[in-house]
């Protein structure tokens, strides 16, 4: 990716909404709203009400027609998301599922070289990825020896590598303990500051994140229920989104969080 690519990248779904092909009912629908670039926005909502599948969309993974119905406009850049794959990055809540190459430097690399950045300034931009997620091992070390939190920290540092405008992370601590929760989130927060871009987070326990964040957007039944800067989206919305099973602070949920 060059450099004129890595600038924060400008987001914004039209009446977009999205139906897989073995389903019935739509993922989600008539979700409408504008990300400037650089914002940092927390989605939240409800257990299926398509936030990951909005941030599929956006890393335009959903697929074709033989994949499902789309309807209205998903954008980056004001360019269709399907269009602009190599502008954003993806993180999913599986560590394991996200290692590709037994090496960590090979597994780093992987992406720079299918976008087809030149090798000699592939490696150059590794081992600066590695060193900003905080990873202090050696290039050829076996990705099956890092632990949760590290692998989460090793995809980070694929996506820094490849300097992508946006980043979407989809519940990436759900799968980890306090330590890699941590981990990861101060990981995210050193990838922002050595590679400003558009941050847009789905997680369910938001105490983690609220301190990065500018802005929450709600995702309900009717496409975007609530918008705004954090406590105002929280002080409007807290205990109907604890009562969906989302971690608000403050408000007791209406069942626990998965176990850690």
């Amino acid at each position: 990716m060059g450099a004129e690519q890595a600038t924060p990248a400008a987001v914004e779904a039209r009446g977009w909404g999205w139906r897989h092909a073995s389903r019935l009912a739509w993922a989600l629908r008539d979700v409408s709203f504008r990300i400037e670039p650089g914002e940092r926005v927390l989605v939240l909502g409800a257990s299926g009400a398509g936030k990951s599948t909005l941030l599929h969309g956006l890393a335009g993974v959903l697929g074709g027609e033989e994949e499902g119905e789309s309807a209205g406009r998903l954008l980056v850049d004001g360019a269709a998301a399907t269009a602009t794959r190599g502008r954003a990055g993806l993180v999913l809540q599986d560590p394991d599922s996200q290692v590709i190459l037994a090496r960590v430097g090979d597994d780093v690399a992987f992406g720079c070289e299918n976008l087809g950045i030149p090798r000699a300034e592939i490696w150059p931009r590794v081992t600066a990825a590695l060193e900003a997620m905080g990873l202090d091992v050696p290039l050829d070390h076996p990705t099956k020896a890092l632990s949760g939190g590290q692998k989460q920290r090793l995809a980070l540092a694929g996506l820094l590598a490849m300097r992508p405008g946006l980043l979407l992370l989809d519940e990436p601590t759900a799968n980890l303990d306090p330590h890699g929760v941590a981990e990861v989130r101060d990981a995210v927060s050193r990838l922002l500051d050595t590679h400003p871009a558009t941050l847009v987070v789905v997680e369910h326990r938001l105490d983690v994140w609220l301190p990065l964040m500018t802005r929450v957007i709600v995702i309900g039944e009717g496409g975007v229920v609530a918008d705004g800067p954090p406590h105002e989206v929280l002080g409007a919305q807290g205990q109907r989104l604890a009562d969906d099973g989302v971690w608000v602070p403050g408000h007791p949920p209406a069942f626990p969080p998965p176990p850690r």
